[in-house]
């Protein structure tokens, strides 16, 4: 990956929910102006989440997900649904999908099923007026999820190829009268002549402040002239010719804010220490080489980890300094989930696998039982119950949205959560110095 690409973890995540065959995947390779969903009249063709990374104005970078149909069925149905449903953790905005002819359908029956709310439908009355919006319980039930999750939505009515001239003005009739629905909008559309294309990409525009409002990862921290040294150890578990996510990112943003990126090994750092001395305004460093760097440092020069600007950066610092507190109580047995956000092939001198658990018998003087996840993979819900504390790594390549689902899962359990950095700052006795500056 290169310095200006924008990683996954730090794009708005528009997904596509709906019914089998209900146009998702057609219209998602519409706004993507490509093949890459599998389109069919079988029902099922998409079996798994299929996404793709592009630039929507003035949004900005975003990632289409398009998901399985929400209303498959049989064994390996069920365990699509489940995917389809995993992938409200991290969307940013929901695209909702249902054939207009079914949207009229429902819309029909309306005053035989007036006085039955929740049987099936869903009913949310407009306020001054008599009308409501109307949706089938699939359509409904997942409405639901996208206001429980905050999720912003858009109701897309498809295939609108399909209708005659009264049936499409009285959606457009309905359309134009709607405007304090539960959605942000809705709209008609078809991937066979590709109406509504650009009225969607533009309606996303007054959305736009999701990416505005991102926390930046040296926020308070850097001004144009400071010299920031990053410590970037190139070990056995280093990836070959490349350094990783939030080294780059660190480098980056430390440029944007007119700084002095100064990236070294730790055998390195005493020579940067010896030009420049206290002339350096913050010293990043690689986790696991806290101990030596700690050691090298003079004790009143700031010291954290890119760690611990992930936690901060991804909103779970004050969370994951809570569970630091509870590494000191393990006892014989207890397990410790370790969740790794990104797929990567485990080698000798793993950070997440190897090193962090030795750290942690070694520090609690205990034997621990160790549960891993990597990647989009997560602990069940019915496994959580059994964990003491979930330690999780930097998550730069997930996003903030991910991130949250994921620590609330533990949090409403009761359960602490902590990163690897801290967890780490913590068993080395320099937690205190590598929260001081944050």
């Amino acid at each position: 990956m290169s310095l200006q690409d924008t990683p996954q973890g730090e794009r708005i995540h528009i997904a596509f929910f709906g019914r089998r065959n209900a146009g998702k995947s057609s219209f998602f390779n519409a706004i993507a102006g490509q093949k890459l969903s599998l389109t069919s009249e079988t029902l099922g063709t998409t079996t798994d989440p299929v996404r793709k990374s592009m630039e929507i104005l003035p949004l900005g970078p975003v990632l289409l997900i398009d998901t399985p149909g929400f209303d498959d069925e049989g064994e390996l149905g069920s365990m699509r649904v489940e995917r389809t449903k995993e992938v409200l953790r991290e969307t940013d905005i929901a695209l909702l999908f249902l054939p207009a002819k079914d949207f009229l359908s429902a819309k029909d029956v309306l005053p035989a099923r007036k006085e039955a709310q929740g049987e099936g439908f869903f009913l949310s009355d407009i306020e001054g007026q008599e009308e409501v919006l109307f949706l089938p319980e699939k359509e409904a039930s997942y409405l639901r999820l996208f206001q429980e999750n905050k999720i912003p939505s858009f109701l897309l009515l498809s295939q609108s190829d399909k209708l005659s001239s009264e049936e499409r003005r009285q959606i457009e009739d309905w359309i134009s009268r709607k405007k304090d629905t539960p959605f942000q909008g809705g709209f008609l559309v078809s991937s066979e002549t590709k109406e509504g294309v650009e009225a969607v990409k533009n309606a996303f525009a007054p959305l736009a402040s999701l990416q505005e409002e991102k926390k930046r990862l040296f926020h308070g921290l850097v001004e144009p002239g400071d010299f920031v040294v990053l410590v970037t150890p190139i070990d056995e578990s280093a990836p070959k010719g490349r350094l990783i996510l939030p080294q780059q990112m660190a480098i980056r943003d430390i440029l944007d804010y007119n700084g002095i990126p100064l990236v070294c090994q730790v055998e390195e750092l005493p020579r940067i220490l010896e030009n420049l001395g206290e002339k350096i305004k913050l010293v990043v460093t690689d986790s696991q080489a806290f101990s030596k760097v700690n050691q090298t440092l003079p004790k009143t020069m700031p010291l954290t980890s890119f760690s611990i600007l992930m936690a901060r950066y991804k909103g779970f610092l004050s969370y994951a300094l809570e569970g630091c507190a509870t590494l000191s109580t393990l006892e014989d047995g207890d397990r410790v989930y370790i969740a790794e956000g990104c797929s990567h092939h485990r080698q000798c001198g793993d950070i997440g696998t190897v090193k962090l658990p030795r750290m942690l018998e070694k520090y609690t003087g205990k034997k621990l039982q160790f549960v891993y996840s990597e990647g989009k993979g997560f602990l069940p819900e019915e496994e959580q119950e059994r964990v003491k504390i979930m330690i999780h790594c930097g998550a730069c390549m997930l996003s903030e949205k991910e991130v949250e689902s994921r620590y609330q899962d533990f949090l409403r359990k009761k359960i602490p959560i902590c990163n690897y950095g801290l967890a780490m700052a913590k068993m080395t006795g320099i937690l205190e110095r590598s929260i001081e500056m944050l």
